[in-house]
This record gives structure tokens, sequence and C-alpha cells, in this order.
């Protein structure tokens, strides 16, 4: 489960992404095996077993969720308070993404979230484990209402009515656009430029 480019990235290395399953109609007996031999020939880490309908929602609700709308809107809104008080491009996005996708995100990753706050100061794993309870709470409305968009097909309709436009792509690139010129992504292209192992982006 994951974006195209890192499927392909790590089948072209000889590894896979985690995969999930599901049986809808059983002919032959064999559809649950051969599911899970197609997981494994394309070469995933692990397999769940889920259904369609499982999948849809889950999928459509995370990408909205913390995988991707989610943490821009959350990203955002930390560099901005940061730049309101007084903060410098610079340090604002080391605060808010470098050092979250460069140190802590792959902790997690790595060994579960327990094991990322005890890797950390323990001033910060003090305000982490005080903060969490807060915004866990002043976010779990939104969630629900996210997940309700997508139980009632509201997602599902957006997406198809936006996707099926003549404009789509242009539409697409005028969004994504205004993204690339948000201040916090103009400074991150400086701090990835200042990384030792820094390659010139070409896409």
């Amino acid at each position: 489960m994951g974006s195209g480019r890192t499927v392909r990235t790590l089948f072209k290395e000889g590894r896979g992404i985690n995969s999930s399953i599901a049986v809808w109609q059983d002919v032959s007996g064999k559809a649950k095996e051969k599911a899970i031999a197609l997981g494994v020939a394309v070469g995933s880490g692990y397999l769940y077993e889920t259904t369609f309908e499982k999948e849809v929602y889950s999928d459509l609700y995370g990408e909205r969720g913390v995988l991707m709308g989610g943490i821009q809107g959350l990203f955002l809104a930390q560099y901005q308070v940061l730049r309101k008080n007084g903060h410098s491009p610079s340090e604002a996005f080391n605060e808010t993404v470098e050092e979250a996708t460069q140190s802590l995100y792959p902790l997690i990753g790595e060994k579960g979230m327990d094991y990322m706050f005890n890797a950390c100061s323990t001033t910060a794993r003090r305000g982490a484990l005080d903060w969490a309870p807060i915004f866990e709470k002043a976010n779990v409305p939104i969630f629900e209402k996210l997940y309700e968009s997508v139980k009632n097909g509201t997602e599902t309709r957006k997406s198809l009515e936006f996707n099926g436009r003549a404009t789509y792509r242009e539409d697409l690139n005028k969004e994504l656009e205004v993204i690339n010129n948000q201040e916090i992504w103009r400074a991150g292209k400086v701090v990835r430029s200042l990384r030792p192992d820094y390659k010139p982006e070409t896409e």
C-alpha cells in the first residue's frame, strides 16, 4: 500500500511494499491462494486480508487524513505560527518538516512511536506526552466527519467529478503549483539543497 512511485522503485530493487488482499467470489476455490501468490510475486513485505469495501474506505480516508491531506494541513498550521512569532523560514521548516521526515518518522517506522519518544530528549518527550491527547481530542471530530464523507460517497463523487473533467490535468497543475509556491515548501527546497547528499531536483 503506497504511492505508485514507491512500488516501482522497490520492485526495481527486488523488494515490495505491504499489500492487502480481498476475495469477492471464489469459483475455483483457490482465489485467496492466488491472491497471496501475486503478493509474494511482487515482493510484498507482508499481506493483510480485508474486503473491497473496507479497502476503499480506508484508502480514501487515509489519503485525505494523516497520509496526505491532514499532514499538509498540520505542517502549514505549525509553520504559520512559527513565522508569525518571528522564526525564519528555514528555522520554521526545520522544526516542522525536516526534523520530522529526516529524524523522527524513520524511527516510528523502524520500531514504533514509543521508541521514537524514548529516543528524544526528556524535554521533548514530556511535551509530546502532554500535548498528544490534546491534539487527539481536537482532531477526532474532523476525522469522524471525513470518514462519514467517505462512507456516504461524497469523496468518491468529488473524485469522479474532478478527474472526469476535460481540463483535469490543467486544473490539477494549478492546485499543485499553489502548494509548490507556498513559503514552507520554497523554504524546503533551500533546506534540502544544504544536505550533504543533495541531488538537484529534476522533477
